[in-house]
């Protein structure tokens, strides 16, 4: 019950549908009882047994066409009436899995990282297609087949007590059996298949893993070992799926038992009461209750799996009720977020900033002003907290302790729209969806200009579909392509800028891939945009080039660049150096090499490494040179990047 009471708020939108349907289902059943009335006029008028005050004994060729019309005009109303049925219920079923699954993928819109770092995608898909099929079964079909099986049961007994008490009962003892069994039988079913469904997200979540890690289980030629794993878990589905059949499968063979018991039954007493002198039950009457038992007889078998379909429905919607129940840690609150807030200039501001997980403290005691406009650079080792403290800027978390400050305002007094729509991210791992270039950096855009999907669906069809947004402005796409030094290589694609893309930009190298998320979160033109280490797979060329279409759009703009490289920090407005999780140095780059600090050793340390690099190439053209006055062939080598890599100074260190 409380299950449907949450299913309640879709059921009402659709309730005039189920009236209609269901009563439509009421009256066809009725309806159906007449046939077998008919039938048994003119048996009864055949065998000389029709009813004084029905009509005069014996039958004529016009009553038996008049009897032969009546059962075709009393099925064509019946199939008309389940005909209306469908058309109101099985609809209204569409409908509501429509508004469902609406419903659940925009609240999962709203959940912020940490859900997403603890939920599958795997498990996600599985929900939103096999649990959703199981609710819209329950609510249509299994809807439908309830009320038919109940109506179905009240009509056909009403009328069978009438024909004869005595059979009558003995149909009904076998009930109680039935129902008895079937309760037993309802709760295992619903948690065997509560475990199937649950096995069904483990192997989603395996496929899913693999199919975008494909280049990995390849490259490491371990596809024996995955095989071997997902056979493990297809084979557990499938013990867990036959354990459901062993409760669901023997409901069906154990109905039949029941009703050939009572057909056997029926027979003994029904023709006892036949051949009893002055009985009034006659062979007509006899044909028409065997003709509603077995009417009845596909209801009683239906029994069972409808309350399988039911159980397995029910239990769907409770796994579906898991995601609408689910909430962000982060979002705005009552009360204290300020809806008038609608713009920000980009002054960031940490006022002793501290964040914990568990037991484990990432950030201590920060305190950092930002100006607006200010190019801010950050470094620090590996695990410094850098990364953090661009996302609590972002509200993808909030500090402990202390406060973050834009504009002078506490961060969770701005509505998350408005910060969010001020603030580009550029990931050290960017996305990039299934779609054109053009439209991967165009991603940001026309948000607002989205048409809205209508969150009511008419009666009598599907919901008109949404326009197709405009392909976002060329010249902002192209200009932001060029700012982020991509857009030659765009331009030396075959198909340029609707260049398809494969999953996750597969097709770009990994440079690319960067420079094209540099270029979506450019294109916004946001009032904050931080790059989280994202030129770290361009060389130094690419690199100065990226730089230089940043400073270009960066005046009036704060910029908050995370980075490794001297060569990517040394032009910034303002340094900050983190080491396990507190700030230890700050200033311009000049300041910060006269400090002698960790900075200073970086740099030291990155153009040693960068000398060793050139005296290498020194070495090698020399060694080519040599090679061609003795004529032998020397292969072309690739352009070196003189600044080298984060890896590069690990070497050098060591």
């Amino acid at each position: 019950m409380d299950s449907l009471r949450t299913l309640w708020p879709y059921l009402k939108m659709h309730r005039r549908q189920y009236v209609i349907g269901l009563v439509a289902v009421v009256i066809a059943n009725s309806l159906n009882l007449l046939p077998w009335y008919f039938i048994r006029l003119t048996i009864d008028g055949l065998t000389g047994q029709l009813d004084t005050d029905a009509a005069t004994p014996g039958i004529t060729l016009a009553q038996t066409g008049w009897y032969a019309l009546g059962i075709v005009a009393a099925a064509t109303l019946a199939g008309g009436f389940m005909l209306l049925m469908r058309r109101m219920i099985v609809v209204a079923s569409r409908q509501t899995e429509y508004e469902v699954r609406r419903d659940i993928f925009a609240h999962l819109q709203t959940l912020d990282k940490p859900y997403y770092d603890r939920a599958h995608t795997g498990d996600l898909m599985n929900r939103l297609t096999g649990d959703l099929s199981a609710v819209r079964e329950m609510l249509g079909f299994g809807a439908w087949q309830i009320v038919n099986i109940v109506s179905g049961f009240v009509t056909s007994f009403a009328v069978m007590f009438g024909l004869s008490w005595q059979l009558s009962l003995i149909v009904m003892a076998v009930l109680p059996v039935i129902v008895g069994v079937l309760a037993y039988m309802a709760r295992l079913i619903n948690e065997r298949h509560k475990l199937a469904q649950e096995q069904n997200s483990l192997i989603a979540g395996k496929a899913q893993e693999n199919f975008s890690g494909a280049r990995v289980v390849k490259g490491y030629a371990i596809e024996d070992r995955e095989i071997a794993d997902y056979r493990a878990l297809n084979l557990e589905l499938l013990r867990r799926n036959i354990a459901l059949i062993k409760v669901d499968g023997p409901l069906r063979s154990f109905t039949n038992l029941l009703l050939g018991i009572a057909f056997g039954l029926i027979l003994l007493v029904g023709g006892r009461l036949i051949l009893t002198p002055d009985s009034d039950f006659t062979v007509g009457k006899f044909v028409q209750f065997v003709g509603y038992v077995n009417r009845l007889a596909f209801p009683m078998m239906m029994v069972g799996w409808i309350t399988g379909v039911t159980q397995r429905g029910l239990a769907s919607w409770l796994r579906l009720r898991e995601l609408l129940d689910a909430r962000p840690l982060v979002q705005d609150e009552r009360g204290r977020t300020d809806p008038l807030l609608r713009d920000v200039s980009g002054e960031v501001s940490f006022d002793h900033v501290t964040l914990r997980y568990g037991n484990q403290t990432v950030l201590e005691d920060v305190t950092l002003d930002v100006p607006a406009g200010t190019f801010l650079g950050i470094t620090g080792p590996t695990g410094s907290g850098k990364t953090v403290l661009a996302q609590l800027i972002t509200r993808s978390m909030d500090p402990t302790s202390g406060t973050v400050k834009m504009d002078g305002h506490d961060l969770r007094t701005i509505p998350l729209t408005t910060l969010r729509g001020a603030v580009s991210v550029v990931p050290q791992e960017p996305f990039l969806f299934s779609d054109t270039i053009a439209n991967n950096i165009g991603f940001g855009l026309n948000n607002a200009d989205l048409p809205v999907v209508p969150t009511r669906v008419s009666v009598v069809g599907l919901p008109p579909m949404p326009e197709v947004p405009q392909n976002p402005d060329p010249a902002r796409v192209r200009e932001a392509a060029r700012l982020a030094g991509l857009d030659g290589d765009i331009e030396g694609f075959p198909a340029g800028y609707d260049t398809m893309l494969g999953e996750r930009g597969v097709t770009l190298s990994g440079g690319q891939r960067q420079r094209t998320a540099i270029a979506r979160a450019v294109v916004r033109e946001p009032r904050i945009l931080i790059l989280d280490d994202s030129l770290s797979a361009v060389d130094t060329e690419t690199e100065r080039r990226i730089l230089d279409g940043l400073r270009e759009v960066s005046r009036g703009r704060t910029v908050i660049l995370i980075a490794h490289r001297i060569s990517t920090l040394r032009h910034a407005d303002h340094i900050v150096v983190l080491e396990a999780g507190r700030v230890t140095e700050q200033g311009s780059h000049d300041a910060l090499v006269a400090q002698k600090g960790h900075y200073a050793e970086l740099e030291r340390l990155q153009r040693l490494a960068s000398d060793l690099d050139r005296e290498d190439d020194a070495v090698a053209d020399i060694d080519a040179a040599a090679d061609r006055l003795e004529g032998v062939p020397v292969p072309e080598r690739a352009g070196h990047q003189a600044q080298p890599s984060p890896l590069q100074t690990q070497k050098v260190m060591k």
